[in-house]
């Protein structure tokens, strides 16, 4: 029987800075991954490995497919296994693309006290968004898998095209990646036919006519339920996600910036959010540290810990609008004596909003969310809304202070809008999103 191949070629485009790791420390703490020639890419088993992750179909799917799913990824086994039917090259830097590697801060913050912890400080390189990558996979099958591979490469260009998100810092917004359809070309091969052995051996793919997805079998129903939130709020003072400079010309600390935009990062937007999920926890009375370890992850920074996990929550790195930068020098009081400190001049650069307009949008989602977490998250939005949980730096001068507009919250296939008037939310809308917080009681008793 003729073996048969889909080539499927495009260009990936990163829609958030990017920071698949090396291991090496020449350049910041965590460095990305290079080749021989200095230029970064992505790897082929962190990309297959991440769709392989993400790719979740209904159970009876799972179970009527399941020799041909095992065959599609490939298996090993003691006395048995298979080669995957999808292979992949790594996704190098398009011709077209120029590569702007930078070095963001980060800083690890001790929940108790709301402050840096000692030696907190740490730095990580990033490579920032709007950079393409070229794609080329490859799936060999035979005709009697014909119909099943056209379904998974349907799904899988269906799950590029929604967008995936791959390397570290994935919760925190870091790794967007998507293949517009527009760049998106399929080729199939019957090498039952000379002239398609001909153009495989050669790589003459463009003497053939693409094929259209619409050509392919549909593809296959995945599980897509997050709890989703997405808040529209306005800045009521200033703002400021440090960065730091080794121009000596410029402020002690700045805005952090993407490209040329202000953003919030989600770095920042994460940790502010977890610390307030804590603390909210906490008012319970009752110690529970699986609530916060299940919804954020769990890492001891310390020491290697075998039983770290991964949070199910994701923050989304927020492109801001243009909030005037205006520079600000300050002073470090001695608390004893009233006067300045010997040497304590520092000056920084916080964003300025306007309440007139200029709305900062932020999203989060929980995969496979309870209940109860649902509930956690609506609390936090309770505080952000009220100006009650500031984001970023200097809070202690009143920066990072958010009010509420409007938000949407989806789940479960429906779909809650909140007005800035609260009192006007629909009442059935009242009941069940009081019954998610209602099932956070019931949990911490």
């Amino acid at each position: 029987m003729a073996w048969r191949k889909i080539i499927l070629k495009g260009q990936v485009k990163s829609l958030s800075p990017l920071h698949i790791g090396s291991g090496s420390d020449d350049n910041s703490d965590m460095d990305i991954l290079r080749d021989e020639n200095g230029i970064p890419f992505i790897p082929a088993t962190a990309f297959v490995g991440i769709l392989n992750h993400s790719l979740r179909l209904r159970k009876a799917d799972e179970k009527k497919y399941q020799d041909e799913l095992k065959r599609f990824w490939g298996f090993s086994e003691k006395k048995e296994g298979h080669q995957s039917m999808f292979r992949c090259s790594d996704l190098l830097l398009s011709k077209d693309s120029s590569p702007e590697i930078i070095i963001r801060d980060g800083v690890r913050i001790d929940n108790k006290t709301g402050r840096a912890k000692d030696k907190g400080k740490y730095d990580y390189e990033i490579l920032e968004r709007g950079t393409k990558f070229n794609l080329k996979a490859e799936f060999s099958y035979k005709a009697s898998d014909k119909a099943f591979v056209e379904k998974m490469v349907a799904t899988i260009c269906a799950m590029l095209k929604t967008g995936i998100q791959i390397g570290a810092k994935t919760n925190s917004g870091l790794g967007e990646i998507k293949l517009p359809e527009d760049q998106t070309k399929i080729y199939q091969f019957d090498f039952s036919d000379k002239k398609d052995v001909f153009y495989w051996l050669t790589e003459r793919f463009y003497q053939k006519s693409p094929v259209f997805l619409t050509n392919l079998e549909e593809p296959f129903e995945t599980i897509n339920n997050p709890f989703c939130i997405t808040a529209t709020l306005q800045l009521k003072n200033s703002l400021i996600v440090r960065s730091y400079s080794d121009d000596p010309k410029m402020p002690d600390a700045t805005h952090t910036k993407s490209l040329e935009d202000w953003i919030l990062s989600g770095t920042s937007l994460k940790g502010a959010i977890r610390a307030r999920a804590e603390r909210i926890v906490n008012t319970f009375g009752k110690k529970n540290t699986t609530i916060i370890e299940n919804l954020f992850g769990k890492v001891d920074d310390e020491k290697q810990d075998k039983n770290a996990k991964k949070g199910k929550i994701r923050v989304r790195e927020t492109i801001l609008p243009r909030f005037v930068a205006e520079l600000q020098t300050r002073i470090r009081i001695d608390r004893f004596s009233g006067g300045t400190i010997e040497g304590a001049l520092f000056d920084t650069m916080p964003l300025f909003g306007n309440l007139g307009d200029k709305a900062v949008r932020i999203e989060m989602n929980v995969r496979d969310c309870e209940e109860w977490e649902a509930g956690l998250l609506l609390l936090v939005l309770k505080d952000l809304w009220s100006g009650d949980l500031p984001v970023g730096g200097e809070k202690n001068v009143g920066r990072g202070v958010f009010q509420g507009i409007s938000a949407i919250i989806e789940w479960n296939d429906e779909q809650m809008v909140i007005g800035k008037d609260l009192s006007r939310v629909p009442d059935d809308n009242r009941e069940k999103l009081q019954g998610y917080v209602d099932a956070l009681i019931s949990e911490n008793r």
